[in-house]
């Protein structure tokens, strides 16, 4: 009887912050539902009548949205080739005892704790410039013509900066799944005659897997939505070469003054990003299961 009364308890105690946290989400998205039934442009206030689906087929058949879904395919398999293989480089090599070890890690987990509109202001103006950047002065100094970056590659370079800012988060993680790696493992390996190569193949990226499961699962969620990095230094183009599905959203919505149309794939966008999560969160269920 205490313990259904203290269960009680708990939940009364807990409601309001749920029922917050409820209406925080529940409302935005409700008023975003509603505004992709209508036809809502800014520049036409007060002339919003109700057109159904007619938004979200306008959206889905538009050429930009198949540009803009690809462009996040590549921008999100990109990020996580990189950060993924260079986290695990990067922790076998930080897992390695040497002198100033410590300041090392520091410094390689530092960008992740820069603010991406920052981060993206250094790499345009600090790095990419074609004229006064760091990258510049390297070709001018081999005798090569400097390469404009964010022009002619622009979402290769996007994918540069923002793997730059999410490797030390990958880093980090396999770093402290490699260091629970019983030693005695490898060193009965070792006596057996296994080389480097044997034991990261058949023991440390076997024991790397549900971390790598793990690092795959955050990042993806969270760079369905990247945005800043491209406001900052391409715009979306030339023409659509960098928009992802954010921006594109942000484009018709803010760009264009068509908040009906943005509603709708804003709503596209978060269904989009609910199905890859539920596929990833059963996978790496499976994993932990394994």
């Amino acid at each position: 009887m205490a313990t259904q009364h203290s269960r009680a308890a708990a939940r009364l105690m807990i409601s309001p912050a749920v029922l917050l946290l409820l209406a925080w989400m529940i409302v935005p998205l409700a008023m975003t539902l509603y505004f992709s039934t209508l036809r809502y442009n800014l520049l036409m206030p007060g002339a919003n009548p109700f057109v159904g689906w007619e938004n979200y087929h306008y959206f889905l058949t538009d050429p930009a949205f198949t540009t803009a879904l690809v462009n996040t395919l590549l921008l999100v398999g990109g990020v996580l080739v990189i950060t993924v293989v260079g986290g695990i480089l990067l922790g076998l090599l930080l897992d390695q005892p040497f002198w100033g070890q410590g300041i090392v890690r520091i410094l390689v987990i530092a960008p992740f704790f820069v603010m991406p509109t920052v981060s993206a202001l250094v790499w345009k103006n600090m790095f990419m410039n074609p004229v006064n950047g760091l990258f510049a002065y390297l070709f001018k100094a081999v005798g090569l013509q400097p390469f404009d970056f964010l022009a002619q590659a622009p979402l290769a370079s996007i994918i540069l900066i923002v793997s730059w800012q999410w490797l030390p988060f990958a880093t980090l993680i396999l770093l402290t799944a490699l260091q629970s790696l019983d030693s005695e493992q490898l060193e009965a390996a070792e006596m057996d005659g296994a080389g480097f190569f044997s034991k990261f193949f058949f023991i440390m990226l076997p024991h790397l897997a549900r971390a790598i499961t793990v690092v795959i699962l955050i990042q993806t969620i969270f760079l369905l939505s990247i945005f800043a990095e491209i406001l900052v230094t391409t715009n979306g183009g030339p023409g659509l070469a960098s928009t992802n599905l954010t921006y594109l959203v942000y484009a018709q919505s803010l760009l264009q003054f068509d908040v009906g149309l943005g509603s709708a794939g804003g709503i596209v966008a978060v269904i989009l990003a609910n199905i890859v999560a539920i596929f990833l969160m059963r996978m790496i269920g499976k994993n932990l299961d394994a």
